[in-house]
């Protein structure tokens, strides 16, 4: 079976899919993007995606070409996940909006289109890794906090490069720092510190993402007793933690073993990820039950 995708509501082969040479993601990263898990027949944290697309989409005066909405959204995320038989497990779903093609930096329009890709996941829950992973810090292209830094953009060259570094050194992430030389985040994940059962986490004006995991971890870690703070990280308070966790949409929360000489075990990394699954399988009862 071909891999389907969908644009602008309307599904259509891969191979039928082309990129024009004035496409503005392609020329000029113009456009953003979101990571969807999809679990049972449901798109998980819909509402959080969903703001986070409105805002980028906001800031940077997009104009959908349809007149969209959570739930038109959701529709066609779930409309191409059964196309592509994903409706019975759970679903990896990138979607892209973009400005259309026209101008060069200055843009002739800022109607804008929306492209869903999905692929199978072969766990059906969220799942702390069993082997920690190791880190250490990308210094060489500081991250600078802006109004886009929040966005996941598809201008990500930085994330490129500091996975580059990463595939280079043999370690499973790389750290990436801000301006000022304190932490922002991970390649693809935000990072929180634990000390004392306490979460540290970078604060939005540290240049992190505004990752939608990121905010169901400090959700249900508030809600279950845990202190959390958003604040600056520094790699020396890296030393000083328990544990260092790092999450994202797709994996829920990844236990990082090592950074540098220090060592990390991973008690309130099992503890959320149990929090974490009971809280996604409410979620998708309630959504599922309507």
């Amino acid at each position: 079976m071909q891999t389907l995708l969908s644009l602008n509501g309307n599904i259509l082969n891969r191979e039928d899919f082309t990129i024009s040479p004035a496409n503005r993601a392609f020329r000029y990263g113009d456009g953003v993007f979101e990571t969807i898990r999809v679990s049972s027949g449901c798109v998980l944290w819909a509402e959080h995606h969903f703001a986070r697309l409105s805002h980028a989409s906001d800031i940077l005066q997009f104009i959908p070409d349809q007149k969209w909405s959570q739930q038109l959204l959701t529709d066609h995320v779930l409309q191409l996940c059964k196309a592509n038989r994903h409706s019975d497990g759970d679903a990896r779903v990138r979607l892209s909006m973009y400005r259309n093609e026209g101008g060069y930096y200055t843009p002739l329009t800022n109607k804008a289109s929306v492209l869903i890709e999905s692929e199978a996941l072969d766990q059906t829950h969220f799942s702390l890794n069993t082997k920690g992973i190791s880190v250490d810090i990308f210094s060489e292209i500081p991250k600078a906090y802006n109004t886009l830094s929040a966005l996941k953009s598809t201008n990500a060259q930085i994330y490129v490069l500091a996975g580059i570094h990463k595939r280079n050194k043999g370690i499973g992430d790389a750290i990436l720092l801000n301006q000022e030389g304190r932490i922002a985040e991970a390649t693809a994940s935000n990072l929180f510190v634990v000390q004392n059962d306490k979460l540290i986490t970078p604060s939005l004006s540290e240049a992190c993402v505004d990752g939608v995991m990121r905010k169901i971890i400090i959700q249900l870690a508030r809600e279950n007793g845990f202190a959390v703070k958003e604040t600056s990280v520094t790699t020396d308070r890296l030393l000083l933690a328990d544990e260092l966790l790092l999450t994202n949409a797709i994996q829920g929360i990844r236990w990082v073993r090592s950074f540098r000489e220090k060592r990390f075990g991973n008690r309130l990394g099992n503890k959320l990820t149990g929090l974490l699954n009971d809280y996604a399988a409410e979620y998708i009862r309630k959504k599922t039950a309507r």
